[in-house]
C-alpha cells in the first residue's frame, strides 16, 4: 500500500534518474515543472496536472464549468510558479457513460475560459471512456529563466502574494453546507481559483527569487518542497501572513487559529518564493518569514514552537477512512 504520495514521487525519480541519462539540457522530476534548454535564454517548460471526480472536485456543488476552470488554473499556475508564460495545452478526458455532448461541451468551456484569459492555446487532446470524470491536462511554456524550487539559502527572506485560507474555509462551507452567503470570497477562491500571474513579472524584476513554488499542496507542505529541494529549514512568522477578512471573522467566531487556513489550505495558487532582497513597498506581496539552515519553526507572539511539516497528501489516510 501507497503510504505518502511525495514518498512515491521521489521513488519514481530515483527510478527514473537511474534508468535515463539525463542530458545537461533537461531538468526532471522534482519542480512544478520540468525544464528543457532550447537556446540561450529559452527554456521551455513542461507540466501536467490530473483532475478527478469526487477527489479534485465534487459535481454535487461543482459546475461543469468550473471544473474544467478549475483544471486549467492548476496547470498554467505552475507555469507561473517557474517564471514563465504559458503558450499551449494538452486535453485528455475521461467521460463518464452518463455524459451527453452538451455537458462535455459546458467542461470544455470552462477550460477555454481560463486559457483564453491567460493566453494560453488548447492544442488537442484524447477521450476515453471512464467510471468518472478525468480531466489531465499537458502544459507548455517557455521563460528566459527558470526559477526553480532549489535555490533557497539559509538567510533569504520567504515573501507570499496575496493570501491564503479562503479555499479551504470555501471546500468547509461547501461540504458542511453552510451558508454560502456570508462568504462569497471563499466559495469562489474555491470553486473557481485564478493563477497568480498578477505578480510575477514584479517577483523577477525587483526581487531576483532564490527559488519559487505556487501554493497547491498548503503553505507549510510547499514551502516545505522548497526546503527539501534546497537542503535548508525556515522560521515563518504566522502574524505576518495576510488573511482575508472572512478568514479572520470566522475563526473569531469559532474560537479557531487563523493560522490553521492560512498555513494549511490547499488549491490557493499564490506564489510562495525566496529572496534576498529587502522589499516592504510591494502591496501585493508580504514577506513572511526567513530560510534557516535547518529545522522548521513557526513563530507567534514572539515564541517560537518546531513543526513537522503537514499538507495535502493524496495518499495519506485519514481519520474514518
Amino acid at each position: 500500500m501507497i503510504s505518502s504520495e511525495f514518498i512515491l514521487i521521489e521513488s519514481i525519480k530515483k527510478r527514473v534518474n537511474r534508468t535515463q541519462d539525463l542530458s545537461e539540457k533537461i531538468y526532471g522530476i522534482g519542480d512544478d515543472c520540468a525544464v528543457y534548454r532550447i537556446s540561450d535564454n529559452r527554456y521551455g517548460l513542461f507540466s501536467t496536472d490530473i483532475s478527478i471526480e469526487n477527489i479534485h472536485f465534487d459535481l454535487s456543488y461543482t459546475s461543469l464549468f468550473n471544473a474544467g476552470y478549475r483544471s486549467m488554473t492548476a496547470n498554467i499556475s505552475d507555469i507561473f510558479a517557474m517564471g514563465g508564460k504559458p503558450v499551449l495545452a494538452l486535453i485528455s478526458l475521461g467521460i463518464p457513460p452518463h455524459f451527453t455532448s452538451d455537458m462535455a461541451e459546458e467542461l470544455y468551456d470552462g477550460m477555454l475560459a481560463c486559457a483564453v484569459k491567460y493566453g494560453t492555446f488548447i492544442a488537442g487532446g484524447d477521450t476515453s471512456k471512464s467510471d468518472e470524470l478525468i480531466l489531465n491536462i499537458s502544459i507548455y511554456g517557455e521563460t528566459s529563466s527558470p526559477v526553480f524550487r532549489k535555490g533557497a539559502e539559509p538567510g533569504d527572506r520567504i515573501y507570499i502574494t496575496g493570501n491564503t485560507g479562503l479555499s479551504k474555509l470555501g471546500l468547509e462551507i461547501l461540504n458542511k453546507k453552510m451558508d454560502q452567503n456570508s462568504f462569497p470570497g471563499s466559495i469562489v477562491k474555491h470553486l473557481r481559483p485564478e493563477p497568480c500571474v498578477e505578480s510575477v513579472d514584479s517577483i523577477l524584476k525587483e526581487y531576483a527569487p532564490t527559488s519559487m513554488i505556487d501554493i497547491s499542496d498548503g503553505l507549510i507542505s510547499d514551502l516545505g518542497h522548497i526546503c527539501t529541494m534546497s537542503n535548508c529549514g525556515f522560521e515563518l512568522y504566522t502574524d505576518k501572513i495576510p488573511a482575508d477578512d472572512e478568514i479572520i471573522n470566522f475563526c473569531i467566531n469559532k474560537k479557531i487559529k487563523v493560522s490553521e487556513y492560512t498555513l494549511y489550505s490547499g488549491e490557493e495558487y499564490e506564489l510562495l518564493f525566496t529572496s534576498k532582497k529587502e522589499i516592504y513597498n510591494n502591496k501585493q506581496i508580504t514577506y513572511i518569514g526567513n530560510i534557516t539552515s535547518n529545522g522548521y519553526t513557526l513563530i507567534s507572539d514572539n515564541s517560537k514552537s518546531a513543526i513537522e511539516l503537514n499538507g495535502y497528501d493524496h495518499f495519506k489516510k485519514t481519520e474514518g477512512k
